[in-house]
Formats: structure tokens, C-alpha cells, sequence
């Protein structure tokens, strides 16, 4: 029986073969990582010896949109569907795969088997059958704007044998990255007492309906979201055991102020925290405590392009990216601690380019020529780009400098994300925020290609771009890892010649845990599941 997914394997019947799938911040507050803790100040014991407490305080920036995982959107929203709802197969600190809800899997591009785990039940006692897992997921597949990311185009057939245990998934058209699709929070099984009554499901209400580590305690929107270990809970078998015990209470508050979580850890009322922006430097040469900084989200311009839209046309596409300096908006944006991006991915997604000089050299007399006669460029930005939207604000200035009619709007990530999927007659161009926590190719790719918001899907482009979605098919059905690499790579730099996305640079995040307490950071994204009170 395999329990683990190392990488990379390069077989037709690998459990997988590269690293991890995404969410686009789109509808959250993107850059507004926090996953912080902190101690009650309650002594108890716990299994594993005498602990100074059992509850770990942490924040997330916002309330969830819904406790139901078919309707994520946002950091919250993943945070909590990882707690409540297990998935079949879970990422390992090593950077493979472990089972969840699946005790063992088989899985090649065209089909996957897995054989779901004995004794696990929902947090009502009923059993998780196989026949509980299909219905859940015949429910991702019909509702989530995720199915895609997971499944790929086709709409998978599954196949139920409660005898034998097992849910096959078969795909009509191959999809390597189906086993680190079925990680993503939003693909956690949902009990029948969700299925039955969403509307109780999405407002946190459906209390058997959580199949997770934990159970939904208390929820005050704007205040707190509290959770209750669940002792009958089988966590994975991590091929190296984490250290430490699950907290029995996990309190978070609503808070994004990072200054103000710097201020808890370093005062010792937060224990945990993610953060980003000049607060990870006061941590700098502190031996009381223990940071990891990594690449949270990717940030590059992304245009409406749209019939009728001036970034329809690739020429004004390539005068905004001929007229930009990254690392000018690295330093706008991240303070300067961002990593320049030579594509839409980060360096740790496998066959990501990482050439900067194959993106279009800078050019300020060409980009002139063409945006001093242009339609008036209507951009929208998230203020999370940077403090205040500074990133933003950079670009604006740029394309002005240049000669540009510039109409910028710095909104809160709330409108930003609506108009983006909803009002594609409101925005031209926006510095994209992009989450990839899953660290695969097309969990980049989603937010420019494909089906548009209008026609159910992520690609707020408006432009499917069907060559590359071709193309990117072939590799999915690729069974050799340097084949499909080559073509991944393919696909980055036909998009980065044609101007249909700019690289700028990564926004850094980094996880400061002090003395007793620990979170594992797996191939860029902190694992909320892996906190742990280790004193």
C-alpha cells in the first residue's frame, strides 16, 4: 500500500509527478495571507506530555465567503474548508502526497483509484462509504468553478464499489494533475447532512457535515471563527511524523493589521503568524524566533481582451509591457522583497521559466509611440498590491510618463474580484495577485484562459485561447516528464511573446513561529492543517 507521492516519478502509473494546484485570490483579500497563533494562557495536558496549552489563536483577514467549499473564494474561505473537510489525498511536508480520506491510490493521466480509508466517519458518526465520497464530489463537479482546475475539460465519470471500497475517476481527456487537484480544500468531502441542506451548509450551520480534523465551534462574522478538534480524526501519515500535537481549540480572529500581529509575537500573545510587508524585517536577527519567507502569490499584469477592448490588440498589449521596469514594482510594491518573476508561475512550480531575458526587453520609444495615441486605459487594482496599491499606482505612472490616458481606480480586493469576474466593461487592464496553492502550470494559466466568468468559468480575459488549451492538453496527456516540460515551457513563452500577461514579481509572505510552536511552509504555501503546540 502507497501512502506517500514523492517527486518526481516519471511513469504512466506515478501517483503524480509534479508539484502542486491554485486559487486565484480573486474574491478574497489576495495578499492578506495571515495564518498566525497564539497561546490562551490555559494549562493543560495533552497527549505527547504536559503542554502549556491546548488552543492556538490565529487570524484570517476576513470572514469566509461560505463554510460551503463549492463556493470558495479566498484565503478564509481555503483556511476553513481545511480544517473542516478532509480531501482523499493531502499534501506532505516532503512535497508529495499522502493519504486522507484515501488509505491508497493508483492514478495515471486517464484514471484514478482510490480506495477510501476504513473507520473514517463524518462529525455526525456516519460512515464515509465510498458511494458519501462520489456524492460530494458529483456536487464539485456540477457546481465548483474549480472542476476544471482538478478534472480538466472533460466531465469525469465515476464509478462506485462500496464492497471493495473504492471511487474510480475516469477522464475522457487525460489530466495529469488529477491527484494534486484532489488536495484543494475546495475539493473536501462534504457528509450528507451538507449535501442535503446547503443553504445550512454555506452559512456554517450543517454541523454533520464536516468530515475533517475539526468541527465548526462558534462563528461571529467580523469577530472569530473557532474550531473543536475531532478525537476520532485520522490524520495523515506524513513520512515524517510532525512534531508536536494538533491543538483540541483553534481560535481566529478577523484581523489583516500585520504591524499589529508583529506586535503580538513580539509581546508574546501570538505564538504563529503569517505576514507580509515591512513587518517580516522587524523579525530580522531575532533568535527568539523562527522565519520561513516564501512566495505567497505571483503578481503580472493581465488585460481585458475582449472584442472591442484596446488589449485586444497585441500591439498595445506589448506597449504596456515594453514600458515597465519590474523591479520598480517590486520596490512600489513589495518593498523591494518580491523575486522577479520571469512567467506567471513562481520558480517552484516544476518547468517554470525562470529566463528573465526571454521576456520582451524594455523598450520606452516604442511603448511611446503607440500608448501616446491610445483610447483612454481603464485600470483597476486591488489595494492589496502593495501598501495602498502602490504597485498599482506605479503602473499608472509609468504608462502616463509615457504619454498614456490612464484611468485608475484602487479599490478593495472585495470590488476588485466582483468587477473582474462580473463587470467586464468597468476594466481594460489590473495588476493580477495570483495564489497557486497548489503550485501547478494551470493553476497559473486559469485566471487568462479557458471559459470566461459569464460562461461559468475562471478566465477573466476574456479571451479563451484555445491553441494554448490544446497545447496544454497534450502535455497533461504527456506520460514523459521532460516532454512535458518542454511543452509547458512552450506555452509560457507563446504567451509572454504575444503580451497576453506581463511578469512583475512574487509578493513574499513568511511564517514566524516562536518557541513552541510550529506550521510547515510546503513548496511555497503554509499547510494550516500542519500547526502544531510543541512545548
Amino acid at each position: 500500500m502507497n501512502m506517500l507521492l514523492s517527486r518526481p516519478k516519471p511513469s504512466n502509473t506515478s501517483r503524480a509527478h509534479r508539484k502542486p494546484l491554485m486559487s486565484t485570490i480573486a474574491g478574497l483579500s489576495a495578499l492578506a495571507l495571515t495564518l498566525s497563533a497564539c497561546t490562551t494562557g490555559e494549562d493543560s495536558a495533552a497527549a505527547g506530555g504536559e503542554m502549556s496549552t491546548d488552543t492556538i489563536r490565529t487570524t484570517m483577514d476576513g470572514d469566509p465567503n461560505s463554510f460551503n467549499p463549492l463556493e470558495a473564494q479566498g484565503v478564509s474561505a481555503f483556511i476553513v474548508d481545511a480544517f473542516l473537510y478532509g480531501t482523499l489525498v493531502s499534501r506532505d511536508p516532503s512535497g508529495g502526497l499522502v493519504g486522507d480520506l484515501a488509505s491508497d491510490w493508483e492514478a495515471t493521466p486517464e484514471k484514478g483509484v482510490f480506495t477510501i480509508r476504513e473507520g473514517a466517519t463524518c462529525s455526525d458518526g456516519t460512515e464515509i462509504t465510498p458511494t458519501v465520497v462520489a456524492d460530494s464530489l458529483e456536487a464539485f463537479i456540477s457546481e465548483s468553478r474549480n472542476k476544471h482546475i482538478v478534472f480538466g475539460p472533460s466531465d469525469p465519470e465515476l464509478t462506485v464499489d462500496d464492497e471493495a471500497g473504492t471511487v474510480t475517476i475516469e477522464l475522457e481527456t487525460p489530466w495529469a494533475d488529477m491527484p494534486y487537484g484532489l488536495t484543494l480544500p475546495e475539493t473536501g468531502i462534504i457528509c450528507p447532512a451538507g449535501l442535503e441542506d446547503q443553504e445550512a451548509l454555506a452559512a456554517g450551520e450543517a454541523d454533520g457535515a464536516y468530515s475533517g480534523p475539526y468541527t465548526l465551534d462558534n462563528y461571529q462574522p467580523g469577530v472569530t471563527v473557532d474550531f473543536a478538534l475531532r478525537e476520532e480524526y485520522e490524520w495523515p501519515e506524513y513520512e515524517t511524523p510532525l512534531e508536536g500535537v494538533p491543538a483540541a481549540t483553534i481560535k481566529y480572529a478577523i484581523n489583516g493589521d500585520y504591524n499589529s500581529i508583529a506586535n503580538g509575537l513580539l509581546t508574546g500573545t501570538l505564538d504563529i503568524a503569517n505576514i507580509t510587508g515591512e513587518p517580516m524585517e522587524r523579525f530580522d536577527g531575532n533568535d527568539d524566533f523562527n522565519t520561513e519567507r516564501y512566495p505567497a502569490a505571483v503578481q503580472f499584469i493581465m488585460f481585458n481582451e475582449r472584442e472591442g477592448t484596446p488589449f485586444a490588440e497585441e500591439e498595445n498589449r506589448r506597449a504596456v509591457a515594453q514600458a515597465l521596469d519590474r523591479e520598480a514594482f517590486n520596490q512600489a510594491a513589495t518593498n523591494g522583497n518580491g523575486e522577479l518573476l520571469a512567467s506567471f508561475v513562481p520558480e517552484e512550480v516544476q518547468c517554470a521559466l525562470t529566463d528573465d531575458t526571454l521576456l520582451l526587453p524594455q523598450d520606452v520609444d516604442s511603448s511611446q509611440s503607440v500608448l501616446q495615441d491610445s483610447e483612454v486605459i481603464r485600470q483597476i487594482g486591488t489595494q492589496a498590491v502593495g501598501p495602498n496599491g502602490a504597485g498599482n499606482s506605479y503602473v499608472d505612472q509609468a504608462l502616463r510618463e509615457l504619454g498614456a490616458e490612464v484611468e485608475l481606480r484602487n479599490v478593495d480586493n472585495t470590488t476588485w474580484a466582483t468587477e473582474l469576474d462580473s463587470k467586464p466593461e468597468s476594466w481594460d487592464m489590473t495588476v493580477m495577485a495570483l495564489l497557486n496553492l497548489s503550485r501547478t502550470m494551470y493553476g497559473g494559466l486559469s485566471p487568462f484562459t479557458g471559459a470566461a466568468p459569464e460562461d461559468g468559468g475562471r478566465n477573466s480575459t476574456g479571451s479563451e485561447k484555445n491553441e494554448v488549451l490544446e497545447r496544454f492538453s497534450q502535455a497533461q496527456a504527456e506520460p514523459d516528464e521532460e516532454k512535458r516540460c518542454e511543452i509547458y515551457q512552450e506555452i509560457q513563452q507563446s504567451l509572454i511573446d504575444s503580451a497576453h500577461l506581463v511578469p512583475l514579481s512574487t509578493l513574499v509572505a513568511q511564517a514566524t513561529t516562536a518557541d513552541g510552536f510550529s506550521v510547515q511552509v510546503v513548496d511555497g504555501t503554509v499547510q494550516s492543517k500542519t500547526m502544531r503546540i510543541t512545548k
